[in-house]
């Protein structure tokens, strides 16, 4: 991993590295996701904020070290329980994502499985968690969401498609386990990963 490229990051969220100190102190398991970790993994787009996913048990922990009070944020698509540490809103602590696309709902909780693939990065005497990048590809392809609302999930998966290998193992057992392979299917087929 480029250490610009984490410099970079850290440098235009400069909470981000107390807030996973302190995460990491209080061994809670954490994963950045969205498009900062695959900005960090080689993505060219800078992301708007930072995505930190939490299992679902450790939110009430979180936000008891964090002194602050979570929300539960709720849309037509969205349904996840969130918290801003020092009320920086560039930095999101996630759990209970579930995501509803016609009809359908896809929990998307930090399971064991996920845990296992996550990815490690060591930086400045500090070390941090990125979510598996076949989760993040299958976050984004389930939500699709355009620059209508501000997003490019579906630009991010083909860019990163291009520069980096996919576990192609690893993201069939996960578009089975959520049952998401009517939704996920052509965007990944298309590219030949599952």
């Amino acid at each position: 991993m480029n250490e610009e490229v984490i410099q970079e990051f850290i440098n235009k969220f400069p909470k981000l590295l107390p807030t996973l100190t302190i995460l990491n102190e209080n061994n809670i398991q954490y994963l950045i996701g969205g498009s900062g970790s695959l900005f960090l993994l080689g993505n060219k787009r800078i992301p708007d904020d930072v995505d930190i996913y939490i299992q679902d048990k450790d939110h009430d922990k979180v936000d008891e070290l964090f002194g602050i009070t979570s929300f539960q944020y709720k849309s037509k698509t969205e349904d996840v329980r969130n918290s801003n540490p020092e009320n920086d809103h560039s930095i999101q602590i996630t759990s209970h994502l579930n995501i509803t696309i016609h009809s359908t709902t896809y929990n998307l909780q930090i399971t064991d499985e996920v845990l296992n693939n996550k990815i490690r990065v060591a930086f400045q005497n500090t070390e941090f968690f990125l979510l598996p990048t076949e989760d993040v590809l299958l976050i984004k392809a389930i939500l699709q969401r355009g620059k209508d609302v501000g997003k490019n999930d579906l630009e991010d998966i083909y860019n990163y498609i291009k520069i980096h290998p996919i576990n192609r193992t690893y993201l069939n057992a996960r578009i089975s386990a959520l049952k998401a392979e009517d939704r996920v299917g052509n965007i990944f087929n298309n590219h030949n990963l599952v």
